[in-house]
């Protein structure tokens, strides 16, 4: 019998094999792995919840309302988790932001998790499916479209807009016409940033458009800008107001039509080149690979494989393709350190 306020023995068992499978797991990166796995999801909980902002307004206690609207023991065990984690601190029974969590919850950092927790969360979980074929994209799998035009446009305003204008400047473009493009941040930012130009945006999803409108309402430019449904891929559908641009963009939409097969996109680009001789630039953006682990290289070409996009391809497989069709690159734009990083070509009939 164990002493009344005594601690019990305790007992260590060991042996080789089970010594030799937990090295090989330690071993494996595996925790490192499966860390960073809840460590994406929680942050992006913590972007959808009031819980963000509060955290972002100063120190804040749970007694102040920190945890209103939340379920109060998984919140108390969740801010636990972010505080294990180094993303939050307390001081006393504050709890604030660290710099780490400052700089995981800015806005380009939420929009790049975003695209892949998600957008295509749904799409890197069933893998397996995928590869067996017990499922198919587009039909039992798909991507958050929503979520992806909304954080490739935060992205897009960062990072790529200037490039845009840059291009269209150089070629004296005043009206421009964006394919396939999304909630209409790209038109909206560009007319923002440049007071002499107009734009048009056209897009396959009803929904998107209205929200291109909204946006344009909202930011004070739908008096030069115009937003209308048609197919990216069938310019003979597209709206007559589309006739009226001199400049043409097309966004990292043109790869998609790879899963037509090359010539489908020689086909369109030559399409695209007789129904507007008048385009003074064709920029067509497009994501650059290097296939390989530096900034999410290798996740950016896997989750295009598994949606079966077409896989999107270095610039050189990009030159074969111009070459094969009437047009001719005059020259490419580049912005290092932005990401995805996109290579712009400024296209024109040859």
């Amino acid at each position: 019998m164990t002493p009344a306020n005594s601690t019990p023995p305790t007992v260590e068992l060991q042996d080789a094999e089970q010594r030799r499978e937990w090295q090989k797991f330690t071993l494996s990166d595996l925790p490192e792995m499966i860390s960073a796995m809840h460590v994406c999801q929680a942050v992006h909980a913590l972007s959808v919840t009031p819980l963000l902002d509060r955290l972002r307004n100063g120190p804040r206690q749970p007694g102040d309302g920190l945890l209103a609207g939340l379920d109060p023991d998984i919140g108390a065990g969740f801010l636990r988790y972010l505080v294990n984690r180094g993303i939050v601190e307390t001081r006393g029974e504050e709890y604030s932001l660290t710099l780490l969590g400052e700089c995981l919850t800015a806005d380009v950092s939420l929009a790049r998790l975003g695209v892949y927790v998600e957008a295509y969360g749904g799409v890197t979980s069933r893998i397996g499916e995928l590869l067996t074929g017990e499922a198919s994209y587009g039909k039992d799998v798909v991507r958050d479209g929503g979520a992806l035009g909304a954080h490739c446009a935060t992205l897009f305003s960062f990072f790529h807009t200037p490039a845009v204008l840059t291009a269209m400047r150089g070629r004296n473009v005043t009206r421009m016409l964006d394919v396939g493009c999304g909630g209409g941040q790209l038109i909206v930012d560009a007319c923002l940033r440049d007071p002499s130009l107009t734009g048009i945006g056209i897009d396959l999803s009803p929904d998107a458009i209205e929200w291109a409108r909204d946006l344009a309402r909202r930011e004070g430019v739908a008096d030069r800008v115009e937003f209308v449904v048609g197919d990216a891929f069938a310019p003979e559908t597209w709206p007559d107001v589309c006739a009226e641009t001199d400049g043409l963009c097309m966004m990292s939409t043109l790869h998609e039509h790879f899963r037509h097969g090359e010539q489908a996109v020689v086909d369109l680009l030559d399409d695209i080149s007789t129904r507007f001789p008048q385009l003074k630039i064709l920029l067509v953006g497009e994501p650059e690979l290097r296939f390989d682990g530096r900034e999410n290289d290798d996740d950016f070409f896997l989750i295009h494989v598994l949606s079966g996009q077409g896989l999107p391809r270095d610039r050189s497989a990009w030159f074969d393709v111009f070459e094969r069709s009437r047009l001719e690159c005059r020259q490419v734009y580049t912005r290092p350190g932005a990401g995805p990083r996109i290579c712009f070509y400024d296209l024109a009939a040859q």
